[in-house]
């Protein structure tokens, strides 16, 4: 247990709001120039009282209060056989105001502390009973009982002074005194199993809100042994078939090509010829030599072609 903070005066009927993230509380003590002896307050993790005002009803008192828990922004505390809502929502009308009080039924009325559970109801211990303690379930509307279970291991006949409930739904119970010593059980599917104990306190109030419980401890199982892969088991490669014939296309031959003509070949240039000279020693006169006429036709055609081929020699010379 670690001290926090020491306020210097009590506070009861502690329950914890979600929505302000505080504990709210009763007190009649620490300010002298309370006019009324019951007033509201909050409390932080480090300690720090946040004083909300009195409640707004001048007979209500604090000496009798014995437990207290929230629902939303509605704080319930037990007064003997009655439990009173207080309203705590800073926007309401009817702020800090008691807006409903119901009678509670056995053992509901004997809890000395309660917290919220599951759809809205109240959770407490009780140990009134001449067995061990019993879980209590209440409606804060009407004041009925919902269920009642005894627990084995819960001790009876003693004082459950807080109540917690986890995430998980596990009821954490506070016993004041038991065999000289406080101690603390946890219930979970009806079964209590004590978690500690120490010094005896005469009074013992509280409020929180626990997380799911940490789940036990698992230890990693042994490593395998490691085993050698098995060897490989050689596989014969494929069989390959060869691959088809292609088959053959006839190919039609290729169309016949006219010989190129080859090209002309260079002339070699030759001295050009000296003019020829007339003959002189030829006759001009008509020859005289008995000829028939298809041989002066010959002689003449002879003459022709030479001529011809001269001409074209000399258009190449020149």
């Amino acid at each position: 247990m670690n001290v926090v903070a020491q306020l210097g005066y009590s506070v009861n009927a502690l329950g914890y709001s979600p929505t302000l993230g505080r504990l709210v509380g009763l007190t009649s003590k620490g300010h002298r120039h309370w006019v009324h002896p019951a007033h509201v307050v909050l409390i932080d993790t480090r300690g720090v009282v946040n004083d909300l005002g009195p409640v707004v009803a001048p007979w209500f008192r604090t000496d009798d209060v014995s437990g207290g828990t929230v629902v939303g922004t509605t704080f319930y505390v037990r007064d003997h056989a009655r439990l009173h809502a207080i309203d705590i929502n800073p926007a309401s009308a009817s702020y800090l105001k008691i807006v409903r009080s119901v009678t509670l039924d056995w053992p509901a009325l004997a809890l000395d502390d309660f917290t919220a559970g599951a759809g809205g109801k109240l959770v407490g211990v009780s140990a009134a009973g001449h067995g061990p303690g019993e879980v209590v379930t209440f409606d804060p509307v009407s004041g009925r009982v919902v269920s009642r279970t005894e627990v084995p291991g819960l001790p009876g006949k003693s004082t459950y002074g807080a109540v917690v409930i986890d995430a998980a739904g596990g009821v954490y119970a506070f016993n004041n005194r038991y065999k000289d010593r406080s101690r603390v059980y946890r219930v979970v599917d009806g079964a209590a199993v004590e978690l500690s104990a120490g010094q005896a306190f005469g009074l013992i109030d509280g409020a929180g809100c626990l997380p799911a419980p940490m789940p036990p401890r698992v230890e990693p199982p042994a490593p395998r042994p490691e085993v050698p892969p098995p060897a490989p088991v050689p596989v014969a490669p494929p069989r390959v078939s060869p691959p088809a014939p292609a088959p053959v296309v006839p190919v039609a031959p290729p169309a016949a090509v006219p010989p190129t003509a080859a090209p002309p070949q260079p002339v070699p240039v030759r001295v050009a010829k000296r003019e020829p000279r007339p003959r002189h020693d030829l006759s001009l006169e008509t020859e005289t030599t008995p000829l028939t006429k298809s041989r002066k036709w010959a002689i003449v055609t002879i003459v022709l072609v030479m001529l011809g081929a001269g001409a074209a020699a000399a258009r190449a010379r020149g």
